[in-house]
């Protein structure tokens, strides 16, 4: 019986090995499967990813109108987009080599918080990320439709004012004959000494419309309101679908930068260059004993290109998103060292294609008169409102512009 007994043995262990291979076996077919799962969601988490990084992106960088290519992409095209000032590309234009002028994108979102009292022109070029070119993406596809495209200078005091005024009043003159803007002109318009539209409403309305051969337009303080028709609606969804003329209008906004601390020097020394001490003694009677009320020249925070730039794009942001798929509209902003205004719009005219703006080259108030007001001055007016510079609130009624229309 023990050969038989040790064969038994055998096939027992034989019988066992055999399970063992057989376990080992199918512990190796379910860690590929797991492997081959595991690897499988991970492609499929990457690919899911790197879509949500694109739609993510196309919320973040969009700036205008719909349908571009370029960093200056789509806002319209889909119907749950929603632009924020945060995410308003800003195109900066840096021309200070003479043998080439850079141009950098960044966002409101990350210029504003460093454009403080103290901030220059390169620490907001710092910012931003260079590219190729200034967007001009419709007139770019032979398919689409070309667009009127304007170019908005927003002038300000103490920024080049003087210059444009004068360049703009010209090129009114030459470019639309049909008016005659020595009649047309209103008082204020030539009390300011500024061309026809300059303060916006009715009247910037009316001469865009006329003068279709114009393609350079200065206005003072103006918001998105004034680059739309007068209506009766009382309702702004009214308002977006009356405003048929800014369908087919590209709108290129010009804004440009000073250092706030000499613009602020720059202003009061215009004060006394105007009247001397009196104009002087006019500033600070209005902000004594904390009255801190805003003088209607040129020091005014109100005007300065900061506070104005802010407030205009709030506007345009605010619209952009009212209109949503009802319409289609462009603006695209640009900002530039006020002292190069000449080689900044030598580049617009080239990449927009439009004859140059002549004029711009010239300095009118380029040499000015000795003196200035006393120093305590310019710490009075910090005092009253430099603070306000970050956060400047238009919806208090005393931060109110009132437009004065007179014959």
């Amino acid at each position: 019986k023990k050969p038989y007994q040790t064969a038994d043995v055998r096939t027992e262990s034989t019988a066992q090995n055999g399970s063992w291979r057989g376990i080992a076996l199918l512990l190796l077919l379910l860690i590929s499967l797991l492997a081959l799962l595991r690897s499988s969601y991970t492609i499929s988490t990457n690919y899911y990813s790197s879509i949500d990084d694109i739609k993510s992106s196309s919320i973040v960088i969009p700036l205008v109108a719909n349908d571009s290519t370029s960093i200056a992409a789509k806002t319209t095209s889909e119907p749950h987009q929603i632009i924020s000032s945060e995410s308003l590309p800003i195109y900066l234009i840096d021309a200070s080599n003479i043998n080439h002028t850079n141009i950098a994108a960044s966002t409101w979102g990350e210029i504003a918080p460093h454009w403080n009292r103290t901030a220059r022109f390169s620490n907001l070029l710092s910012l931003a990320t260079t590219v190729s070119s200034l967007p001009n993406q419709y007139n770019n596809k032979l398919k689409s439709k070309k667009r009127r495209q304007i170019i908005l200078i927003h002038c300000g005091p103490k920024l080049g004012s003087t210059t444009l005024r004068q360049a703009c009043t010209k090129n009114l003159y030459r470019t639309c004959p049909q008016i005659n803007f020595t009649a047309y002109t209103n008082g204020r318009e030539r009390r300011s000494r500024a061309p026809a539209g300059y303060f916006g409403g009715d009247r910037l309305i009316s001469v865009m419309n006329e003068c279709v051969d114009t393609y350079y337009f200065c206005v003072n303080q103006i918001t998105v309101m004034d680059l739309l028709p007068s209506t009766t609606a009382t309702d702004e969804s009214d308002i977006v679908t009356t405003a048929g003329m800014t369908q087919n209008v590209e709108y290129i906004h010009l804004f440009p930068f000073r250092n706030y601390n000499d613009w602020v020097r720059s202003a009061i020394k215009q004060s006394y260059d105007r009247a001397g001490e009196k104009g002087c003694l006019a500033a600070k009677k209005l902000w004594d004993d904390g009255k801190c009320q805003h003088y209607r020249m040129e020091i005014d925070i109100r005007q300065y290109s900061r506070v104005d730039l802010d407030r205009f794009q709030d506007g345009v942001v605010r619209r952009m998103n009212q209109l949503g798929e009802r319409g289609k509209e462009e603006h695209t902003f640009l900002l530039y060292l006020h002292r190069d205004l000449q080689r900044v719009m030598e580049l617009v005219s080239t990449t927009y294609q439009m004859p140059m703006f002549p004029g711009t080259g010239e300095k009118l108030k380029g040499t000015r008169p000795e003196g200035t007001c006393n120093e305590s001055l310019v710490e009075q007016y910090h005092e009253c409102f430099s603070d306000e510079l970050m956060e400047f609130r238009w919806d208090l009624p005393e931060n109110q512009i009132i437009k004065i229309v007179r014959g």
